[in-house]
């Protein structure tokens, strides 16, 4: 297993966590003073100062404006401020030896005392580690919180502290009750029964669940959802790991179907055995939505189950991880296991869950950037030279070049879709383009050094943000590029997507068009056709599909601008994202005007080809069939507006609008298996009404 070299500092260790926002501090105090924002009414809010009309939001600014307004009445307040924590002192020392012998000790606790409104003035007096304190604040909390919302059906009783019960089980049953009921407001569901579902659709519940984990009831909050409880998830499952034959028929299904379109882990030197458990389990929450569960001979819909259990339980390791050590890991697996686990819940699960891929992407992000991800790996040179040595350094560099790639890519991905702004600019990334898929997947050392050799360079390496400046130019100079993978190509078009959406944002809010820009976009496109396409004498590439949907859709992206987009529409789902695509889709008046439609046709039809030729789209990317069902949304307006031949390439007729959507139901059918595709064709339920 790589390590990521450490460039960065790592973030402050902030063992002080709100228990309301989960916002987290590096000292109690500031937690304390947070807390009381939580714990104020609505009569708090101003605070007036004693001699002056002014009033304040917070007690520290009350008392800086004492200071520096006030100061001839600081004697007489400091005296009085005396008194009052004299008689603190006096009331804390009535506490009971019983009550004493059952608190709590800071220092016993390395996350320190997770505030809710209510306990802050009980901070500094010692009454705030006491159980019993404890259990009674947050009870009083979470009923009012439900009185609030209006359940009062389920507020915790008085009864189920520790009054009635002796001594020696008073301390057990108060610390067990302040902890049930901690981790039931961490995942804001009832003290006495769980009656939320933990982002799971109806019909995943109904499913067989292999396991015999009961995942329903976990509730969470999707719009924040780590703040669900990492340990809550861990002893839910136990000790649950998938078994050695879902592991290998996983990462078999992994790198037949899933490693095409995220192609980062070396497969001739990949041992299961040595990765991260989280980075396995992230695998198969992708890999099993290609396949059935193997542990249950196979049955329908047990694969996509077991997917999400595997989901669920490496967000709860690496949650666990994260608390224990209380800072992030900044392995390269980590990394890995965050792009692997977002694509699984945006694009496979859908709905809710995809709160929890947004959530993922800022945190991998931030690893990425402090791991030193946007650096060339610094490898060892083994004290070794053989062959097999120098192989396995060659795996290790490129593994971690290409990771990057995938975290460039789907930060792209988020902002074409969800018009999110991207996070990661081009350049940032120092590595150089990703090398020759031949030689990436060559099956031994040997087969790899020959490889080396009988490759056709015709320069040295270059740089990515340079290959983009190249592209870029007006007279691109691209001849002495070396061969290159064209995952980096790939890489480079959606780079030009979203720059094609930076300027249509532009130019909706200025109210002005660039055309010098529009026109430069263009021509490093077409310059980039040559390297994306396959030629015929080429090497033969895993996917190809993914590449040439990349490119046409940025053509489309460069012809149409996004309605949702202009229009400051941002997404939360891909659920928010095909229905805005559905019922925003360009106007028929815009594309009926011949210029537009002849620009778009062309690549319009690739996206019609493409559907009515693949028949089985068991390795397709899952947001290829997103972009196809863009592209048809458009064809199927250009129809509808009388356009000559808008689909005549698969057949519809001109005019025929119930004919293009049977067509479009025939195509996207293939796709059912999964939920993105059942999204898809319930849209085109919607269309045809």
């Amino acid at each position: 297993m790589s390590t990521l070299p450490v460039t960065a500092r790592r973030p402050p260790y902030q063992p002080f966590q709100c228990l309301i926002c989960q916002s987290r501090f590096t000292r109690h105090e500031n937690l304390k003073r947070h807390s009381a924002l939580h714990n104020r009414s609505q009569n708090d809010t101003s605070l007036p100062c004693d001699y002056c009309h002014a009033t304040f939001s917070r007690p520290d600014l009350r008392n800086r404006h004492m200071k520096r307004k006030h100061p001839e009445q600081e004697d007489t307040r400091t005296r009085r401020v005396q008194r009052d924590t004299q008689a603190r002192s006096r009331n804390s020392q009535r506490v009971s030896p019983r009550e004493c012998s059952a608190s709590l000790s800071p220092s016993d606790s390395h996350s320190g005392l997770q505030s809710v409104p209510g306990t802050s003035e009980l901070a500094m007096n010692g009454e705030a580690w006491n159980p019993a304190a404890r259990y009674e604040q947050r009870r009083l909390y979470y009923n009012s919180q439900r009185e609030k919302r209006g359940e009062n059906d389920e507020a915790i009783p008085a009864s189920r502290g520790p009054s009635f019960l002796s001594e020696s089980a008073c301390i057990s049953q108060i610390i067990q009750e302040a902890t049930d009921l901690e981790q039931s407001l961490l995942l804001e569901t009832s003290f006495l029964k769980p009656t939320h579902a933990f982002g799971l659709h109806q019909r995943q519940t109904e499913r067989t669940n292999p396991t015999g984990v009961d995942l329903v009831g976990m509730g969470s909050n999707h719009s924040s959802p780590d703040r669900l409880s990492s340990n809550g998830l861990l002893e839910a499952q136990g000790n649950w790991f998938p078994s050695a034959l879902q592991v290998e028929r996983g990462c078999d299904l992994f790198f037949r179907f899933v490693s095409q379109y995220v192609p980062f882990l070396h497969e001739p030197t990949f041992d299961a055995s040595q990765r991260s458990p989280y980075l396995i389990l992230s695998m198969l929450s992708l890999a099993f939505q290609h396949g059935e569960d193997p542990d249950c001979a196979d049955q329908i819909g047990s694969g996509a189950t077991l997917s999400l259990h595997c989901f669920h339980r490496a967000r709860a390791l690496l949650l666990s991880d994260e608390r224990s050590s209380g800072v992030p890991s900044q392995d390269i697996a980590t990394v890995q296991t965050y792009l692997l686990l977002q694509i699984c819940a945006m694009m496979y699960l859908c709905g809710k869950d995809s709160a929890y891929a947004l959530k993922m992407h800022s945190s991998m992000i931030s690893l990425a950037r402090a791991g030193g991800l946007m650096q060339p790996v610094s490898v060892v040179p083994s004290a070794s030279t053989d062959l097999d040595s120098l192989w396995r350094e060659f795996a290790i560099a490129e593994s971690h070049k290409r990771t990057l790639f995938a975290v460039h890519q789907v930060d792209a991905l988020w902002y074409q879709f969800l018009s999110i702004p991207r996070s990661i600019s081009h350049l940032e990334i120092k590595h150089n383009l990703p090398c020759p898929e031949i030689q990436w997947k060559a099956s031994s050392s040997a087969d790899w050094a020959h490889k080396q050799l009988i490759s056709r360079t015709t320069g040295p390496s270059v740089q990515y943000a340079d290959a983009v400046r190249r592209f870029l130019s007006a007279d691109p100079d691209l001849g002495d590029i070396p061969n290159f993978d064209p995952y980096g190509a790939v890489n480079i078009a959606q780079f030009l997507i979203s720059s094609a959406r930076e300027i249509s944002g532009w130019s909706t809010m200025t109210g002005m068009l660039s055309m010098e820009r529009f026109s430069a976009l263009r021509s490093s496109l077409l310059a980039l056709g040559p390297f994306i396409r396959p030629v015929p004498d080429g090497e033969d590439f895993s996917n190809p599909a993914l590449c040439e949907a990349t490119w046409e859709t940025a053509m489309i992206e460069l012809q149409l601008w996004s309605p949702s987009h202009t229009g400051g529409i941002v997404e939360g789902s891909i659920d928010a994202v095909l229905s805005q695509s559905t019922y925003l889709a360009p106007s028929a008046e815009f594309l009926c005007e011949p210029d537009t439609a002849k620009a778009v046709q062309p690549h319009v039809d690739w996206f019609l080809r493409y559907l009515e030729a693949v028949v089985a789209p068991e390795t397709e990317a899952p947001w290829v069939a997103l972009y196809a069902y863009k592209a048809f949304l458009i064809a199927w307006q250009l129809l509808r507006g009388g356009i000559i031949g808008a689909m005549e390439v698969v057949g519809v007729v001109d005019g025929d609008e119930n004919g293009a959507l049977e067509w479009a139901r025939k195509v996207f059918l293939r796709r059912q298996r999964w939920q993105l595709g059942k999204l898809i064709l319930d849209c085109l339920d919607a269309l045809g009404k």
